[in-house]
């Protein structure tokens, strides 16, 4: 730092990506809340696959993506003779929006960031997503941009579906019993 300046100057780790604390917060917070959802998911399929024993659901899913789990956990509740029809279409409802929060999730988290005109924004341009797939514009990266208010958001949103997930184990277990 240069004894005239007031603001210390951050590693190269730091200035590069081209947002705030604030919007890297957020970011933070978005992988945070997602990693619970995918353990709660995890916990949700091993419950349904071998009541109070999570063991044998726990080595099913151990190399499980999020979304073939989603899509497992809900195959196993429409099979389900001991889960209620209220707590199936919960359940079932709460799976459909873990996986659109993980999918905005996964545009946020493995996208290339950088700066943006618009004030405050930061872009994210995901190489894995081609914006247009034939003609003069093939191969183009999507790219979008987001505040740190959009991006809390979307922490916000995973939060509450990590809940939701939560509320929904409890509600297919023994644990839920009262």
């Amino acid at each position: 730092m240069d004894d005239a300046s007031a603001t210390p100057e951050l590693p190269d780790h730091r200035t590069y990506t081209a947002m705030t604390q604030e919007g890297e917060a957020a970011v933070g917070r978005i992988a945070i809340w997602a990693a619970y959802v995918e353990q709660h998911l995890v916990d949700l399929c091993a419950e349904l696959i071998n009541e109070g024993n999570a063991a044998v659901g726990n080595t099913v899913t151990a190399n499980m993506s999020a979304s073939s789990m989603i899509q497992l956990a809900k195959k196993l509740l429409l099979e389900s003779d001991t889960t209620s029809a209220e707590n199936k279409a919960v359940t079932l409802a709460a799976l459909t929006e873990a996986k659109a929060a993980l999918e905005e999730r996964n545009k946020i988290l493995h996208a290339t960031v950088g700066g943006s005109l618009v004030e405050g924004s930061t872009t994210f341009w995901n190489s894995r997503r081609k914006r247009f797939t034939s003609g003069a514009l093939a191969g183009q990266l999507e790219a979008a941009q987001h505040s740190p208010a959009e991006l809390d958001a979307l922490g916000a949103r995973l939060y509450k579906a990590m809940d939701d997930l939560w509320e929904c184990y409890l509600s297919v277990s023994s644990r839920g019993e009262k």
